[in-house]
This record gives structure tokens, sequence and C-alpha cells, in this order.
């Protein structure tokens, strides 16, 4: 069996000469067969190991045996060992969230923590291939796409799965055959999880169907997860090609197959939308509406005319600052940092959408930098016609999510220019005249 794991080792390029591995032992049978399987190979392909045990203080004096058991076997096999204790009930209450994810928060930061102050290149854990074959059925409840079907990867980032292509059952009977022992936690065998009921009800009447199930499931994963990554670089490839910053063309994306619009969408929300999720977003693409919405926790994605875009909530308007000389402010709704200075203008030709410049002499009173109000008007600098800001957006192809939050220098006879669309003609300076000039900077969405 061993000549087994190391196949699969090889296969999926686990191990490197030289490395540390952190093995994660909770002491039940498939902990300690890899530690045990590990330690064996240790010494054939050159790398050093350790064990880390994490108490989740969920099963009263069981779990403190878990703990003296593990620390117990790794001082007799010569490994050195890591553990520490969680309250996990108390910070599932914290959080919200269920006891088992809770659990597996605290237990993988918990290896993190140790691979960093060991060195380890790796932290090794011991889901086995019916663990792969019962997450794959489970994902198939909840639904799931070809994600969920991938079932548990052998290699995630740092984490590594040598005993995935091993069965419970093999696990077992090496133990056995190499008189082993661990211990077994309790809750294991009652069916108060989901996955203890689909381990004792379900598993078998499949195992009747074909004894080798969960070999035909490991299969099935890596075919579907070639096919994921096939797709998943496609997507990528779409993205670098047509997405500028964070947006895509609608005629972009309705031309895609849906398998690949889809993880698009996806890829460009950075969050697990589902499928009816990502549905929503494609109908954005067949809206009336060209500024249509869907408001979502942590993320806006909203149709702009002719583009798809995924962002943070947009300010819907902001408060109004007044500009003194030589003075700056900031818009915090807008992530906007303005500055006001007076100076002499030496150019002209001045090109820029940051910097705004106004002949000191044709500003009256104070300047502010406001929301648009009704009836304002515009005639930009270069055009023959004045405009209400209304019309000008619309011409403008300005989404209406943005149009009451977009910047109006104006002062008490009126608009003087919009952030990012131009001056009025009022004000526009000559070589030596003395000007007003207010500058726009960006800040860091925060």
């Amino acid at each position: 069996m061993q000549h087994k794991v190391i196949e699969f080792i090889k296969k999926h390029s686990m191990l490197s000469d030289g490395e540390t591995i952190l093995a994660a032992v909770s002491g039940g049978a498939d902990s300690v067969c890899m530690l045990y399987i590990l330690l064996e190979l240790s010494k054939k392909l050159q790398f050093s190991l350790c064990a880390a045990h994490f108490n989740h203080m969920l099963r009263g004096e069981e779990s403190d045996r878990d703990e003296a058991f593990v620390k117990d076997l790794c001082r007799i096999w010569d490994v050195p060992f890591y553990s520490k204790s969680g309250d996990v009930s108390a910070f599932a209450k914290e959080c919200g969230k269920s006891t088992e994810e809770a659990a597996r928060i605290m237990r993988y930061d918990f290896l993190q923590s140790i691979a960093e102050k060991t060195g380890a290149a790796k932290i090794a854990t011991a889901h086995n291939a019916d663990d792969n074959a019962e997450t794959v059925i489970l994902n198939l409840t909840r639904g799931t796409g070809l994600a969920g079907l991938r079932g548990i990867p052998p290699v995630r980032d740092n984490i590594i799965r040598p005993l995935l292509c091993l069965t419970r059952d093999e696990v077992e009977a090496y133990l056995a055959e190499n008189c082993i022992e661990y211990v077994t936690d309790s809750t294991n065998l009652e069916d108060i999880y989901s996955r203890n009921r689909l381990r004792h009800h379900v598993m078998p009447i499949l195992r009747e169907l074909n004894p080798r199930f969960s070999e035909s499931i490991m299969r099935s994963c890596e075919i579907v997860r070639q096919d994921e990554e096939y797709i998943s670089d496609e997507a990528d490839k779409i993205i670098a090609e047509s997405a500028r910053d964070n947006r895509i063309s609608i005629s972009v994306l309705s031309k895609l197959p849906k398998s690949l619009s889809s993880r698009v969408i996806r890829k460009m929300a950075s969050s697990g939308l589902s499928a009816s999720l990502v549905d929503d977003v494609l109908e954005l693409c067949k809206s009336s509406s060209p500024s249509a919405q869907l408001d979502l926790p942590g993320i806006v994605i909203r149709r702009e005319y002719d583009d798809i875009v995924f962002g943070y909530p947009v300010a819907s308007t902001f408060r109004e600052i007044t500009l003194s000389s030589e003075d700056s402010a900031l818009i915090p709704e807008l992530d906007l940092e303005i500055t006001l200075e007076k100076t002499v203008y030496a150019d002209n030709i001045h090109k820029s959408f940051t910097d705004y410049l106004f002949k000191t002499t044709d500003v009256y009173g104070k300047i502010t930098i406001r929301p648009r109000k009704t009836g304002d008007k515009i005639k930009l600098r270069g055009t023959n016609c004045t405009k209400t800001l209304k019309k000008l957006f619309t011409e403008k192809h300005i989404p209406a999510v943005y149009r009451e939050a977009l910047p109006v220098i104006a002062d008490e006879n009126g608009v003087l220019g919009v952030y990012k669309l131009g001056c009025d003609e009022r004000g526009t300076p000559a070589v030596g005249d003395t000007i007003y000039k207010i500058k726009f900077k960006e800040m860091p969405h925060k």
C-alpha cells in the first residue's frame, strides 16, 4: 500500500527533497495511518516530518484523551509534536458559524501557524477516498456546478492529501496488518451530522451497487478537475483580453457559451456567486434599462450602457464643500481629495480631467464642490451650445447611478465645471492670467 501512496504523491507532485512536512494528526485511523506512512516514506524520499494536533474541546475527557494519545505516539515514533486547545463552541457563537465550520477555521489557522513556525513547506491532512466520495454526494444534494464535483483536491496551496488514493477499509486493514493502534471519535458513530448520516445509511447502498464506488468517484473527480481547469483558463484569457479594470462588454459576455460566461462573471465578482445570481447578472445584459443593477453583499453588479461593471457600492450623493484659496478638502463618500491654489496660467493648452483652471476675475463669490442641482447648465469649452447637466449626462452616457455623485464645480453664478467632463466656457484663461487651479485626486478605496 505504501507503493500506492508513493505513486499518488509523485503523480500530484506533493513532495520535494529536503522539505519539512507538517502532518495534521487527530489520533483517528486515517491520520495515524498517514503519519506512519509519511514517517516510513521520509526515510526514502528525504523529507523531514513533524506533527500537530488541535484539541477542539468539544468532547470533554475524550478530546483530552485524543491529544494525549497523539502526543505519546509522536514520542514513541520520535516525531516532533505541537498541540493547541481552542474553545470551538465559544468561537462558533461569537462568529455565527456552525460548530463544524468554526472547528475547521480554528484548526487550519493553528496548522498554518505551526507550519510557519517550523518552516514546513506543506501541511498533510488525512482525507481518504471515502471522504472525497461523501463530499461529492453532499455537494450534489446542495446543488453544485463543476466546482463542487471536483471533490477534495489532492493539492491546494500548501495543503496536501496523500491518502486520497486509499479507501477507509484499506486504511484500517493497513493499521491492523502493522499492529498500529488509534483512537475513535465517538461522535463519528452518531447521526448528528449530515456527513455521518450519509456515511452510515447512503454509502453502504451505493457500495452494494458498486463495491469500488469511492474509486469510481475519484476517477470522475479527476476528469472534472481537468475540465474545470480548462474552462477556468479560458475564462482568464477572456478577462485578460476583453475586460478593463472592473468592467466587461455585454457583447462579449452575450456571445460566450454559458459555461464560460458564468465563469467570467464569478471571477470578475471575486466571490462564489450562486447559479441563480449568475443568471441574474446575465439578465442585466438583456435589460431594457441601461442602468439596472444588483445589490449584493460587499459588491454591486450593474449595467452601464454597454458594459457590466463589478464594483463597490456607489455613493448616491455627497455633502457639499466650500473651497478657499490654498485650501484642500476631502469628499470621503467619493474617496476624493480636492485642492485649490491660486497661480499664473503658463500653458495655452490643458487637457487633464483632474485639473480644472479658471480665470480668477471670472469667478464670483465662493467656490463649492457639490452634487448637481435641477436646472444646472454648462457650455463646455470648445462647444457652441449650452446644455443642462441632465441632458449632458445622458449624451455622455453617464450611468444614472453616478449622476448625483458626480462633483460639480460651481460659484455663486452657476456651474464652472464638472469632474471628468470639463469646464464651462466662462473662466477660460489666457497665458499670463491669474487663475484658480482645482485639482482632484482619487484616494484608495477603503
